[in-house]
């Protein structure tokens, strides 16, 4: 297995300049001109998201970068947000692109990356401003009523969709610097080449810190995710018992200590926090808060998080006071997480009909039948987390179109992360690839050997080839190449529950 480091991916690959409409950044991948990636940033962070694009691209997913300054020169509507989703409709419906990237969080100013405000009224709560980046993947716009207010649930619910016709997914990762940029670069390329290979990806830690909702968290799993994924072990984290208690039930607590202990101990790749929390904080066992000084001290380099919570305003990438908690964690270097849902809000436990379904138990709040649902999908299915959570809000889009309350969990809910990263189902292997060192430009052709079926395989040889091909029953990929010239020839080997490989194949 070869892990690339970013300064090898800057002097390795270049980028050409595209002639799509908007794109100031794109691979030069010779006749292929498809983008399965759409990464949206400012000018000020494009050049940092470079390494990260080359990765994906080599990866198999060909990643174009715009910036809003382009965006807006380029296209049409009522503000920048409108022109930014113009841009990511084209993208979608003309060049393919399944996974669309916000590159940066959304501060007072709407810098880097402004998210689309949406407006709710829940009896006494009411927002005018809740950030929904599924608005730039559904090709509604949310006011049906033209009337420049988006979401209003009340007059606007037919033109609301939350979900692209197309199969594109949208995730947001919430940075602000190019150090930001890079730390969660290397976090991205570790999660997708050296993913720890024993239990990490099997287990699954729920936290819960309010004694009453104990039952609520057990019921999460048992009904939920324990149905779809046998193969995976839960470990509880309550108030009232955990998988490492010595003397009684519940001894060792959920305090920021044993949390940093259990995250550092790399032996959970998942996690679900349940309890009460604030913009910069968690609140724990006996009130006790991890906030980003518990981050800090966080040390699981190469076994990074997947996790959700239902904690209030521990999502809110677009306040004035910034980081919030969860982009602590993403932004934290080599610790922290990969990738996180949380809500932007206040994470209303939204019920149907407006009460708890005795037919349903205690556990079918909006908040956690979408957060199950986004786990369900992935785990069950081996599907990407963007595509787990896309197809959780088709799951209940008839329910938010019946409810308030429904509506608002989907709109408040935003994947923060890489939307292309795998969930991890199983315990990834590394395949054993097999490439001729050297290669006669005049050859024709070459044969890969990966080991197993169905793998991803991606040849790229800068401005003349890229080819992308899934191996057969032997475990074998042939690339048919015509006058190709001498340099380096990038072969990458990557797959659900797989961590990539690289290497080169030089061109004589």
């Amino acid at each position: 297995m070869v892990r690339i480091p970013l300064v090898l991916l800057v002097a390795c690959l270049g980028l050409a300049r595209a002639q799509t409409p908007a794109a100031v950044w794109t691979p030069d991948l010779g006749e292929d001109a498809a983008t399965a990636v759409l990464l949206v940033t400012s000018e000020a962070l494009a050049e940092s998201w470079q390494p990260f694009a080359e990765w994906k691209t080599r990866c198999g997913k060909p990643t174009t970068i715009v910036t809003v300054e382009a965006i807006e020169k380029s296209f049409e509507g009522v503000d920048i947000q409108a022109r930014i989703r113009a841009c990511v409709l084209a993208y979608v419906a003309e060049h393919g692109t399944r996974w669309v990237i916000l590159g940066g969080d959304s501060g007072k100013d709407g810098q880097p990356v402004p998210d689309r405000d949406s407006v709710h009224n829940l009896g006494s709560l009411r927002y005018d401003d809740i950030p929904s980046d599924v608005w730039y993947i559904s090709e509604k716009d949310w006011d049906a009523n033209g009337d420049g207010v988006y979401g209003d649930w009340r007059n606007d619910r037919e033109a609301i969709a939350y979900t692209s016709s197309h199969g594109a997914s949208i995730g947001r990762i919430p940075v602000r610097s190019p150090t930001d940029v890079e730390a969660y670069t290397e976090k991205v390329i570790a999660y997708e080449t050296a993913y720890p290979e024993d239990g990490f990806a099997e287990s699954f830690t729920y936290t819960c810190g309010v004694s009453m909702a104990n039952y609520k968290a057990d019921m999460l799993w048992d009904q939920n995710v324990g149905k779809v994924w046998a193969d995976g072990s839960i470990a509880r984290f309550f108030t009232d018992k955990t998988p490492w208690d010595s003397e009684r039930p519940g001894d060792f607590d959920l305090s920021p200590k044993n949390w940093i202990e259990r995250i550092n101990a790399k032996s959970s790749g998942k996690m679900h926090m349940h309890g009460h929390g604030i913009l910069t904080e968690w609140v724990l066992e006996r009130h006790r808060r991890a906030d980003a000084n518990t981050v800090a001290q966080l040390k699981n380099e190469d076994a990074y998080l997947v996790m959700t919570t239902v904690s209030c305003f521990t999502g809110q990438f677009d306040g004035a006071q910034d980081p919030s908690i969860t982009e602590s964690l993403l932004r934290a270097p080599r610790a922290g997480a990969v990738l996180a849902v949380a809500p932007a809000r206040e994470g209303v436990p939204v019920f149907k009909g407006g009460g708890r379904d005795p037919r349903d138990g205690v556990t079918q709040d909006g908040t956690t039948r979408l957060l199950t649902r986004f786990w369900c999908n992935g785990l069950e299915d081996n599907l990407t987390v963007g595509e787990a959570f896309a197809r959780a809000k088709q799951d209940l889009s008839a329910d938010a179109a019946d409810e308030a309350g429904y509506h608002w969990v989907l709109s408040e809910l935003n994947l923060l992360g890489d939307p292309t990263l795998d969930m991890r189902a199983r315990a990834p292997v590394t395949p054993e690839v097999q490439a001729p060192k050297t290669l006669a430009s005049d050859a024709g052709s070459v044969r890969i050997t990966v080991g197993s079926p169905d793998l991803q395989v991606c040849a790229w040889k800068q401005g003349e080839a890229y080819q992308r091909a899934t191996s057969d029953a032997d475990g074998l990929v042939r690339f048919e190449f015509e006058g190709i010239s001498a340099g380096e020839l990038w072969i990458t080997v990557s797959g659900p529950s797989v961590n990539t490989v690289s290497l080169t194949v030089e061109i004589e």
